[in-house]
């Protein structure tokens, strides 16, 4: 079974991320999610939470437990953000619009 730090790790490759990518996204201390991630610090339990809160897609049963799926599936989640929407939202717009533009030869 994958360590704590290593569970986190493998949270921000699921969500196609980094620690300092997600710090910044989400408001938090960039070389605290590093050191996790380099496996110099063990995450404390307000870290964790914070990424949960930022992030409803990340399981917390993964993360404390190792159980399950790291992320849960964004269609199962009913109590969704407004901010989460706007990103999910911003994220198909951005998409749609970058295949246009290689549709239109640019």
């Amino acid at each position: 079974m994958p360590t704590l730090n290593q569970r986190v790790q493998i949270v921000f490759e699921r969500l196609d991320t980094n620690a300092h990518a997600f710090a910044e996204a989400h408001s938090l201390v960039a070389s605290s999610l590093y050191n996790i991630v380099k496996n110099n610090r063990r995450p404390n339990s307000e870290t964790l939470e914070r990424m949960c809160a930022a992030e409803p897609r990340i399981s917390a049963e993964y993360l404390l437990r190792g159980e399950g799926e790291p992320l849960r599936d964004a269609r199962m989640i009913s109590n969704l953000s407004t901010v989460e929407q706007l990103r999910s939202l911003k994220e198909d717009i951005v998409q749609s619009l970058d295949k246009r533009i290689l549709e239109l030869g640019g």
